[in-house]
C-alpha cells in the first residue's frame, strides 16, 4: 500500500514538473511586459522541484527497501 503512495506522489511529482516547465519555458519566449520572472528566480523554481523529487525518491528507497 505504502508502495502504490509513493508510485503515486513521484508520478503526480513528474507531470507538476512537465506542466510547471511549459509554463515557465512559454513565458520565458513570450517575455510580456510586466512579468518579472528572472532567470534567478527559473533557476530557484526549478531547484526547489528536483530537490524534493530528489528527497521523495531517498525515502522511498530509504523506508521500502
Amino acid at each position: 500500500m505504502s508502495e502504490d503512495f509513493f508510485y503515486a506522489l513521484v508520478i503526480g511529482w513528474i507531470i507538476l514538473l512537465m506542466f510547471w516547465s511549459t509554463v515557465v519555458l512559454f513565458i520565458s519566449i513570450r517575455r510580456p511586459t510586466g512579468s518579472k520572472l528572472t532567470n534567478k528566480i527559473i533557476i530557484y523554481s526549478f531547484s526547489f522541484f528536483i530537490i524534493f523529487l530528489v528527497l521523495i525518491i531517498f525515502f522511498y528507497n530509504r523506508f521500502v527497501f
